[in-house]
């Protein structure tokens, strides 16, 4: 599925939402598994495991916050769906839940190549560019420009 043939309703951007956040506990879990069972702690740092690095450990809390950031915004767009009945706040809300699932996403895919050395393919960001649902968002909250392609939403 693709920017072209995904269908543009409510529904369709919250699976969407969902198979980004998703991708993204995937990646953090696979990187906790590896620092805990296969990593070594860097040479100079004088611990016995990677684990204990207090940098591995506050770069985990951060991508903690960011999936479970994005996991609030996405049932704050599933709430909206079922209760506003405005199509515009509809599209901010799941713009915004697309912005934090994709850069928890891209948040965890750096942090697996920082602390693994490994890569997994690419995220499936990129099909639906986060830059503009930023300019969507904005436009609407400073200009009270309701989002081009939402009306129909509701």
């Amino acid at each position: 599925m693709n920017a072209l043939t995904r269908p543009d309703t409510p529904q369709a951007a919250l699976e969407h939402n969902a198979q980004v956040l998703q991708r993204a506990r995937v990646l953090l879990q696979q990187t906790l598994d590896f620092i805990r069972e296969q990593a070594r702690p860097w040479s100079g740092s004088g611990l016995a495991r990677a684990s204990d690095d207090p940098y591995v450990i506050s770069r985990f809390g951060d991508l903690n916050i960011r999936i479970d950031l994005a996991a609030a915004l996405q049932e704050r767009a599933l709430r909206q769906i079922e209760q506003e009945p405005d199509p515009a706040e509809v599209a901010v809300a799941l713009a915004e839940a697309a912005i934090a699932a994709g850069q928890a996403l891209l948040a965890a895919s750096d942090a697996e190549f920082e602390l693994t050395g490994q890569r997994s393919p690419q995220p499936q960001t990129l099909d639906d560019p986060l830059r503009w649902k930023y300019q969507l968002i904005g436009n609407y909250r400073l200009n009270g420009v309701p989002p081009q392609g939402f009306r129909s939403f509701v």
